[in-house]
């Protein structure tokens, strides 16, 4: 009787524990959720300032990290960077191939238009495809020009990059495809993306981003989004590692009176 006793106590006190850290992860979430839309509100010109001015975009080291996420997001930078020793993701070096003028990652951000590949700068109002180079000192590194050199990716505009996702991890060939649930309609996945995609598997196999195609220039793209806003990123790691690097959240309506 004591053992059961026992027994029970422990089970009611894991269940309340992961109830706990269930909800502390949640509001992780939800904070840093409210946090890129009060970001996105602060950033809307008014209607006196016009076409005057463009307004400043929130700096990546004012965004605010929720405490709950910041573990993930700090492990997200040490596993990518232990993969690819010495990692440099060069955002500040891209010139307008018109006026020489050198373009900051703001600028570029701030001349993309919807699914437009290219951007406009700011001196001299020319568009061009903005480029971003990335190189490291991995063995097997191969960039543009070869092994160990930088890869030069297009800086793909956000409505550019979800067009791709959508295409990638729409497969239904794959163990883990996108279905039509949630996560197919917060992506758009459609059923001509289902039947040329090669689904989330495919996406986290390290072979997707090898080499200097576009898959590599996709997923690189991916990283300096999320990396631009503070977003942790470890499940594009996975394919990496044997050990599951994301949990699943557990379900917040568990009762302590299960059995």
């Amino acid at each position: 009787q004591a053992t059961w006793t026992n027994e029970a106590k422990t089970t009611v006190s894991f269940k309340d524990s992961l109830l706990r850290e269930s909800h502390q992860l949640i509001e992780g979430y939800q904070a840093l959720s409210s946090s890129l839309s009060g970001t996105k509100q602060a950033n809307k010109p008014s209607r006196r300032a016009g076409l005057m001015a463009k307004p400043g975009l929130t700096k990546k080291k004012h965004l605010l990290v929720p405490a709950y996420l910041k573990p993930y997001l700090d492990l997200s930078h040490t596993l990518l960077e232990e993969l690819y020793p010495g990692l440099n993701i060069d955002l500040i070096s891209d010139a307008c191939p018109k006026c020489s003028q050198v373009l900051s990652q703001d600028h570029i951000i701030q001349g993309w238009t919807p699914n437009d590949y290219s951007t406009t700068c700011p001196a001299c109002k020319h568009r061009f495809v903005p480029k971003f180079s990335v190189c490291c000192n991995l063995d097997s590194w191969t960039g543009s020009q070869g092994k160990l050199s930088p890869l030069y990716c297009d800086y793909l505009s956000p409505w550019v990059l979800l067009r791709e996702v959508r295409e990638i991890i729409g497969g239904e060939g794959c163990a883990h495809p996108v279905a039509d649930k949630k996560a197919a309609k917060v992506l758009g996945v459609d059923e001509a993306d289902k039947a040329k995609g090669i689904g989330i598997d495919g996406l986290l196999d390290p072979r997707f981003r090898e080499g200097n195609g576009i898959n590599a220039t996709i997923w690189w793209n991916i990283i300096v989004a999320f990396r631009r806003f503070q977003i942790p990123y470890l499940y594009l790691l996975q394919g990496s590692y044997n050990n599951q690097l994301v949990q699943p959240l557990p379900r917040t309506d568990i009762s302590l009176n299960d059995s």
